[in-house]
């Protein structure tokens, strides 16, 4: 059974906590006041976890009496409450999270020009005789199959180099296997970020010189956390990103299920549904004939980088075909690929949590930090993404809050914040689990976490640039917006306060992409920004009667369409409707005089067989039912969709 709140901090939190939490329990509408000592813990870990659930920082989180997240002439969000008392019961420490492998753990050393092995020689004889190979590997540009599914997965490995005391790093991917009278010991790889030459798209492209008024570009994705759920599990990354100044869009609004819908209105502008018509044009093509926001960027001179911390569960990769080129100058699939096929461990759900003895998050912001080391005299655009930790379960990313806070304190103490826009990110919030059947749980879902922290110049030179980006924080706003404003960066003469006038008296009230260096009208809706009824925050609801008229005809409905989509599939079998569990009329705005009425539901049902759980917004109007967006699935799916491999139809098949 899960703990309540109150249990956990009952039994760990010393008293004077105890009436903290009290406070913010009766407080809780209008404040909620963190106060932490460092010589404390609210929350103990095992399992490898050295951080504490909350952090070592006093700030105040809410302004008093706020009663709505964001409120304008368009769109009214309600007011959310971390640690609100409908949800309080799913938050509490990783219960199943096991701890990577430990074997001979610290065998091997490395730095940024050398692999060694270590004198301690942990858990061996006193007679061992250990050798080590290192066999660096790489992406080979020969393909010989453009067709085959594995295109983006292809690799080949050089000979070993043997070494029994230290070896020169020399190459960006290495697996090093270590023996010992013939039986291996240890396994590991090691991924390194050599500056490389430059590489341009056109003749007359040379690389941007250190002086030149860009700035650096890094943009990180964690999945599947909402805004408040970084809130509760990475508190010491929040306070930093506070105290540094970032600025925090409390509207962000997804406007797809997953990431993929909800990434490529970022990365391309444009919808996932469009992708057909322009540069992908079925599920069996790559993704090399999409512009990508990277390309831009590379035009004008800069590095670019694209780094997942899983190679399966890929953005472009889960059941699609990747790329056949090389999409960016730094491209770590081809590592990560070979990493989880021959020492990933742990796998928790979805995806390995360990690349041997090290997380995989880990080594991916291990990565980052040498990339702006090694490109600290050029330009850099990167985008990276997290998903190994944060993807299947609400309470994992406390495991990585230290790590993230020590990662953004050396970019500050390196003087690289000075010279880069930092913006941390997610898709969407937890999909699933028992959250999700609350109120709060499906509107976190649809509320990711966006900060966009900005040098200290950037606020002083592009000044109308950066106002109007606080002010859009708490503005309605969309993945579409964050292309548009990625796009400024391209060229910053766009955004200097001449140009921010001129552009502001300009007509683009009813865009879906608005950068949000401009004033997003205050009378955005949903329907302007291009989010569906489905995913939009702004409406109000009204829990009706399971038994009425409109409740059974919504469910029969949802039942029949989900039977259309899975039909063409033989492997798959019929659905049928086993519970009515909801149904809440939405209430969008005021309708205007003589407007021809409809209505919007939204329905969960449970189906068998499978036991699916299923979300969608229906519209009812004098012609009958439609469906207005996608419908959601909010358990999980295991292994019951086995027989198909169309990434959305997993949602809802259920193999025979």
């Amino acid at each position: 059974m899960v703990q309540s709140m109150r249990s956990i901090v009952g039994r760990t939190a010393p008293v004077r906590f105890r009436y903290i939490f009290l406070l913010a329990t009766v407080f809780g509408g209008s404040f909620l006041i963190l106060i932490i000592n460092n010589s404390t813990d609210i929350f103990s870990f095992k399992n490898d976890v050295s951080s504490t659930w909350y952090s070592s920082h006093r700030y105040e989180l809410f302004d008093s009496g706020a009663s709505f997240t964001i409120k304008t002439e368009g769109c009214t969000i309600p007011g959310l409450h971390p640690f609100d008392e409908s949800i309080r019961k799913f938050i509490e420490q990783p219960k199943h999270l096991k701890s990577c492998s430990r074997d001979n753990a610290s065998l091997l050393k490395s730095n940024e020009t050398h692999i060694w092995i270590s004198s301690e020689k942990v858990n061996l004889p006193t007679d061992a005789n250990i050798s080590c190979c290192y066999k660096s590997f790489y992406r080979p540009l020969s393909i010989n199959d453009i067709s085959s599914t594995d295109v983006d997965d292809r690799v080949k490995y050089e000979e070993c180099i043997y070494f029994s005391d230290y070896v020169e790093v020399a190459n960006e991917f290495v697996k090093v296997s270590c023996i010992d009278h013939d039986k291996t010991i240890y396994e590991q790889f090691f991924l390194f970020a050599p500056k490389k030459p430059f590489m341009s798209y056109k003749d007359d492209s040379v690389e941007a010189p250190i002086n030149q008024s860009g700035y650096n570009v890094i943009v990180m994705g964690i999945d599947a956390i909402s805004r408040l759920n970084f809130y509760r599990t990475m508190p010491r990354t929040l306070a930093y990103l506070k105290k540094k100044g970032a600025i925090e869009l409390f509207g962000y609004n997804k406007v797809g299920d997953n990431t993929f819908p909800n990434l490529t209105p970022m990365l391309l502008g444009i919808k996932d549904t469009d992708l057909k018509r322009t540069c992908w044009p079925n599920t069996r093509a790559t993704f090399d004939n999409c512009p990508f926001i990277w390309d831009w960027f590379k035009e004008v001179g800069y590095y670019t980088a694209l780094g997942e911390d899983s190679a399966s569960l890929g953005t472009f990769n889960f059941e699609k075909m990747g790329f056949s080129g090389t999409p960016t100058d730094y491209y770590i699939h081809t590592f990560m690929h070979e990493a989880e096929l021959q020492v990933g461990n742990n796998k928790d759900f979805n995806s390995f949590i360990c690349m041997g003895n090290k997380y995989f998050f880990q080594v991916l912001l291990d990565y980052i930090q040498d990339l702006t080391r090694t490109l600290k005299s050029s330009k850099l655009f990167g985008f990276f993404w997290e998903v190994t930790m944060s993807h299947d379960y609400l309470n994992y990313p406390v495991i990585m809050d230290n790590s993230y806070e020590k990662f953004l304190k050396y970019l500050d103490d390196t003087k690289y914040l000075e010279e880069t826009v930092l913006i941390l990110l997610s898709d969407h919030g937890i999909r699933w689990g028992d959250i999700r059947f609350t109120k709060q749980g499906r509107l976190e879902e649809r509320l990711p976490l966006v900060h966009i922290l900005l040098p200290t110049s950037f606020r002083e030179n592009y000044s109308l640039a950066y106002s109007n980006l606080k002010l859009n924080s708490r503005r309605l706003t969309t993945p579409f917006d964050l292309y548009a404003t990625l796009s400024d960066l391209v060229n910053l003469d766009t955004i200097k306060n001449e140009k921010i006038r001129y552009r502001s008296s300009l007509y683009y009230a009813q865009k879906n992409s608005i950068s949000l260096f401009l004033p997003i009208p205050s009378n955005r809706t949903c329907q302007i920004a291009a989010i569906d009824d489905h995913w939009c925050t702004c409406h109000v609801g009204k829990k009706i009667s399971i038994k009425s008229t409109e409740a059974l005809e919504a469910a029969a409905f949802l039942v029949k369409r989900l039977n259309i989509m899975v039909r063409p599939y033989t492997q798959c079998e019929p659905l049928l409707l086993a519970e009515l569990l909801e149904i809440t009329e939405m209430e969008v705005g005021t309708p205007g005089e003589n407007e021809v009425g409809w209505r919007e539901f939204m329905v969960t049902i449970r189906t068998v067989p499978g036991g699916g759980m299923f979300e969608a917004t229906l519209r009812h109007d004098s012609s009958g039912w439609s469906l207005a967006g996608t419908v959601s699935r909010l358990n999980l799916y295991g292994d019951q969709s086995r027989c198909v491999h169309d990434y959305q139809l997993k949602l809802y098949c259920y193999c025979r």
